[in-house]
């Protein structure tokens, strides 16, 4: 899937776990405050995947749940919050919180609660929590489920009045959405190694008291809080004039600003220990690295100097490709680089970086902790970003068979006719060339798959379900890459998934070295640092509104019923400990 040593699925799977560990830090530190997100039937109805796929199914419903949701667990502005609201809402942070950690843990042991602060292995009342909870001297990830599962509630009953205020409704098609989730909730409810009923499957891992007909009010109020927040965003990013958005941007270069850099390595040499039949840098070597690169930051102070003496430099080191130091950008230049990209250990070095008056040609010889060193020359100063382009796909990976050692090559002799999809009411772009395929048994594979989608649902939800049962590649997420940057995946792939006029639902299959991808586009996004900034004011906006409307009297918890709390979090503990037994026992049969 790349054209690097490692697949772009790899490297974005990488990218994608840092960004999680990040985002999972910095929302530990802001748990008293409001989170909210872009619209997303995920953080609608988050689906307990991982405990269906660990067999979970196996936590047994003891009763239908008639008695719990006549249960009050308080009231909010004088309303009733029934048991299976509160139940949902404690039930949902407790899944993300454990599903977090699990796909850690999944790398490695230990890294959930390494980079979580959450251990899937240990009941949630018996681990402290890492943030803090005002009014709570140690909360446990109890005290935080409860916590969080309160603010959203009051924040949902004041968007309930505030759309009430100012004649905000869902229409026909926020209905059809609410039907949608339920018929995924309930597809994944029957798809699992143990099936339920859609009842069945809401009680278990939504709480005793959920029914049918309580999830369904609750999408339909977390639907309308969805459309508070995104009517209020884009009032404020209409109000933003081009004169306060660079007003931001000059505030502070870092937060949105980018630089193009040259750079080139230089290791500081090994010396071997015979004794210790071991080899390390010293002193020595570290001081004459140093003395090169900054006889190699003399010799430069333009773009094409800086290649030229990268060129002498590797030729010098007898390198067979440093012809390519003159002809291939890539290999020195670090375009429109953001702060955040750049090596952090030194201060110096990121104030020079984004210095508006550090001058194109200007170097800096940067210590790499030990190993050598690396020079940077400035070849476009602190400015705007450029357009992002990305683009959200999903793909169906068909890779093609590794023959055994010694095997000999298989004559492929397998007829395949081009699909004829002439019936179908959706675009399908294939691009194969069936005379000159790789391997025709596998081709004939990934078109049968394309057909059991044009012949089914044809929605994104069926294109991830044959995802799952089907890719080599990402099957856990349904196939989806989203946010993909230009020149991340393979030509063939990233190909199909910008060519001029796809849209939304077109389907097709492309060849690349690694297989046949069969393909599902979903959408392509342009982004500006204007478009940035804007968002970023509006979100701030939005959650001070969110905050002073969800701290306000009107939606005031009083009449708590502790039992009835007490319950809810019994509740999720107990399934939290069936969690953790079975990870336990999933671990043991596979180590056996």
């Amino acid at each position: 899937m790349a054209n690097q040593e490692k697949t772009a699925a790899e490297l974005y799977r990488e990218e994608r776990k840092q960004r999680i560990a990040k985002a999972a830090k910095k929302n530990q530190k802001k748990s008293n405050k409001v989170i909210l997100t872009k619209k997303s039937k995920a953080v609608i109805a988050v689906l307990v995947v991982i405990a269906i796929a660990l067999g979970i199914g196996g936590f047994a419903v003891s009763n239908s749940g008639v008695l719990q949701r006549g249960k009050v667990a308080f009231t909010v502005g004088g309303e009733e919050v029934k048991m299976a609201e509160y139940s949902y809402y404690y039930n949902q942070m407790f899944s993300q919180a454990f599903n977090l950690s699990y796909q850690y843990e999944s790398y490695s042991p230990g890294m959930g609660a390494m980079y979580t602060g959450y251990d899937c292995s240990i009941a949630p009342d018996q681990q402290k929590y890492i943030g803090e909870i005002e009014g709570i001297e140690e909360p446990t990830w109890c005290d935080y489920f409860d916590y969080t599962a309160r603010q959203q509630i009051r924040y949902a009953k004041a968007c309930e009045i505030y759309a009430a205020e100012n004649d905000i409704k869902l229409d026909e098609k926020d209905y059809a959405e609410v039907d949608s989730i339920i018929e995924q909730v309930e597809t994944s409810a029957k798809s699992g190694q143990t099936p339920y009923s859609l009842a069945a499957y809401l009680r278990t891992f939504y709480g005793k008291s959920m029914s049918v007909a309580a999830f369904r009010e609750i999408t339909e109020t977390q639907l309308l809080v969805q459309k508070v927040n995104e009517t209020r965003i884009d009032e404020y990013k209409a109000s933003y004039t081009d004169e306060k958005i660079n007003e931001v941007y000059n505030k502070d270069l870092t937060a949105y600003g980018v630089v193009s850099l040259r750079n080139y390595v230089v290791n500081a040499e090994k010396v071997e220990d015979k004794e210790k039949e071991t080899s390390a840098v010293t002193k020595e070597t570290m001081a004459a690295a140093k003395a090169k690169a900054e006889s190699f930051a003399s010799k430069v102070n333009s773009d094409d100097s800086f290649k030229a003496v990268a060129f002498e430099f590797e030729k010098a080191a007898k390198n067979e490709k440093a012809e390519d130091m003159k002809k291939d950008d890539k290999l020195t230049l670090l375009a429109d680089q953001a702060y955040s990209a750049l090596p952090a250990s030194d201060a110096d070095f990121l104030k020079w970086a984004f210095d508006k008056n550090t001058a194109i040609g200007s170097t800096y010889v940067l210590e790499n902790e030990g190993s050598g060193y690396t020079v940077y020359m400035m070849s476009a100063p602190v400015h705007h970003a450029p357009v992002l382009t990305t683009y959200d796909v999903r793909h169906i990976l068909i890779a093609f068979p590794e023959a055994a050692e010694g095997e000999e090559e298989k004559k492929d002799d397998v007829k395949v006719e081009m699909l004829d999809t002439s019936a179908y009411d959706v675009t399908v772009d294939i691009d194969v060339d069936l005379e000159n395929t790789g391997d025709k048994e596998t081709y004939k594979k990934a078109q049968d798959i394309l057909k059991e989608y044009l012949d089914g649902d044809k929605t994104e939800e069926a294109f991830a379900e044959l995802a799952k049962k089907y890719s080599e590649d990402n099957a856990e997420d349904g196939g989806l890459y989203e946010a993909v940057p230009k020149d991340r995946m393979v030509s063939e792939f990233e190909n199909w998934s910008l060519a001029e006029g796809r849209k939304t639902g077109d389907v097709g299959i492309v060849e690349s070295t690694y297989g046949y991808h069969i393909m599902y586009h979903i959408a392509v996004a342009e982004t500006t640092w204007m478009d940035t900034i804007k968002e970023d004011l509006a979100a701030e906006e939005q959650n001070e509104f969110a905050e002073k409307i969800s701290t306000a009297d009107n939606v005031k918890i009083e009449n708590e019923n502790q039992s009835t709390l007490d319950q809810v979090k019994d509740e999720v503990v107990a399934l939290a400990k069936q969690q953790a037994r079975n990870i336990k026992n999933a671990s043991a049969a596979a180590s056996y």
